[in-house]
């Protein structure tokens, strides 16, 4: 009798239909705040993108008045263009920067934790205060100038960030020196997961530093490579307001103007709040078809591990 109350006690109750539908219910005040501080604004952005603004007070709907005011603007455009021209510049160069790092740290090159830490450093930084430092050292009467004024080449010092023809690629190379460290620590991560038996083996087939990198290493990494460079997309359409409002202020004149910082001008300084807001939603809508790539690659990606796991499960019992 004893070992049958024990076995009543220990048993699993039994499963319910819909208990499962309860639980959401836990759920509702979390996504009832998530609603209200994301949802809500970009509803209210929308609407406002479709209403004729005076003196920051709606006079009524205009349509899409605000988008076609949009597609007439040059600077708009400039915008835009300065967004490509950033995402170009940054993304290419980083990526092979830090694979290429990644691969001499994953081959324990001579003091290969100091370069880790060193590249590291400005990832946990934040924007702001690498604008900052940066707009120090770039500046007019700053270390760079003065060093090149030094060494005799003074010719190279330059109005880095106050002249039109430096501007953007100033904040192209900042923006270089910022990422490298996270592209560096997420390529390496995925480097150790790899076999050092694969590389062992190229060895002694006779394979050279550079065949095992394009061979081996890009192979490897191409599905990381490939989230990494959706995430840095998302980042540099959305994400670059504290450099360009600490280091240029969008100028000279719209020359580092990006398309969110354009936002900020036109209803904070302007006022143009219709126009301000059809950008914002411009800016959302590019911005989320990246995010929609991003988690269709992530699923793939998660699809194309558990098969893999499967069919190395179904080899392990064969055995």
């Amino acid at each position: 009798m004893y070992y049958l109350d024990i076995k009543n006690r220990c048993s699993m109750p039994r499963y319910k239909p819909g208990i499962e539908n309860k639980g959401l219910i836990f759920l509702l005040p979390a996504f009832l705040i998530i609603v209200f501080i994301y949802v809500n604004p970009i509803i209210r952005m929308f609407l406002f993108s479709l209403e004729e603004w005076r003196y920051l007070r709606p006079e009524g709907f205009n349509n899409f008045d605000n988008y076609l005011d949009l597609l007439k603007s040059r600077h708009f455009y400039t915008t835009l263009l300065n967004n490509v021209i950033i995402i170009l510049g940054v993304v290419p160069v980083v990526v092979v920067i830090a694979l290429s790092f990644a691969q001499a740290i994953f081959s324990k090159i001579p003091g290969y934790r100091l370069y880790t830490f060193l590249f590291f450093i400005p990832v946990v930084l934040p924007d702001i205060v690498v604008a900052r430092i940066l707009t120090e050292i770039l500046n007019k009467a700053g270390p760079v100038n003065s060093f090149f004024k030094t060494i005799g080449l003074g010719f190279l010092a330059q109005d880095w960030l106050g002249d039109y023809r430096y501007a953007l690629f100033t904040i192209i190379i900042s923006l270089i020196w910022k990422n490298i460290g996270f592209a560096l620590v997420l390529f390496l991560a995925r480097l150790t997961t790899v076999d050092r038996s694969i590389y062992e083996a190229a060895e002694i087939d006779g394979a050279k530093s550079v065949q095992k990198y394009f061979y081996i290493t890009l192979p490897l990494l191409s599905s990381t490579i490939s989230l990494y460079i959706v995430l840095q997309v998302i980042g540099l359409m959305a994400f670059l307001f504290n450099y360009i409002h600490v280091m240029t202020a969008g100028g000279p004149g719209y020359s580092s103007t990006v398309l969110e910082y354009f936002i900020y001008l036109n209803i904070f300084k302007l006022q143009e709040i219709g126009r301000g807001s059809a950008a914002g939603v411009i800016l959302i809508t590019i911005t989320m078809i990246f995010v929609y790539y991003y988690l269709l690659m992530r699923h793939r990606a998660s699809k194309a591990a558990n098969k893999e796991a499967l069919s190395q499960n179904k080899i392990s019992k064969s055995w």
